[in-house]
C-alpha cells in the first residue's frame, strides 16, 4: 500500500496551474494524478516507466518498413509513431505535436512528414584556403 502525504506549494504562478489543471482535463486524469506523474518523471522514482533508449530506433525502422503503406494513406502529412503505430497524424506538425504530448505526455515518439523516398541533404565540403 502507497501512503499519501498531503503537500502545500506556495507561490506556485498562476499560469503554469492554469496550465496543469487543463493538461489534467484533457487527460482525464486529476490534477494530483498529473503532477504526481510528472514529479516522479522529473525525479526518476523507480516503478515509474521509462523510454528504452532502443523505443526511437524501433519506431523509425517500423516507418522505413511500412512507408509504402503510410504514403497511401498520409503522403505530405506527418505522423507520429509511438510503439510502432501511428497513433496521430495531420499537415501542421506544431499541432500535432501539442496533440501528441498532451494526449502522451513527454515521451520518445518518432514525427516523420512522410514522403515516397528519403529526403537527401546535399552538403558541400568546405575548401581549404591556400596561404
Amino acid at each position: 500500500m502507497v501512503t499519501a502525504k498531503t503537500l502545500f506549494l506556495r507561490n506556485v504562478p498562476a499560469e503554469i496551474v492554469r496550465e496543469a489543471k487543463a493538461a489534467a482535463a484533457r487527460r482525464g486524469e486529476t490534477l494530483t494524478a498529473l503532477v504526481t506523474q510528472a514529479l516522479a518523471r522529473s525525479l526518476r522514482v523507480e516503478g515509474e516507466p521509462r523510454d528504452r533508449p532502443d523505443d526511437l530506433q524501433r519506431d523509425i525502422e517500423w516507418y522505413r518498413t511500412h512507408r509504402s503503406d503510410l504514403v497511401r494513406r498520409h503522403r505530405g502529412e506527418y505522423v507520429a509513431i509511438i510503439d510502432a503505430a501511428v497513433v496521430d497524424h495531420g499537415r501542421d506538425f506544431s499541432a500535432l505535436a501539442a496533440r501528441v504530448f498532451a494526449r502522451f505526455g513527454n515521451r520518445n515518439v518518432y514525427m516523420p512528414r512522410v514522403q515516397a523516398d528519403e529526403p537527401v541533404a546535399r552538403i558541400r565540403s568546405p575548401r581549404r584556403s591556400r596561404p
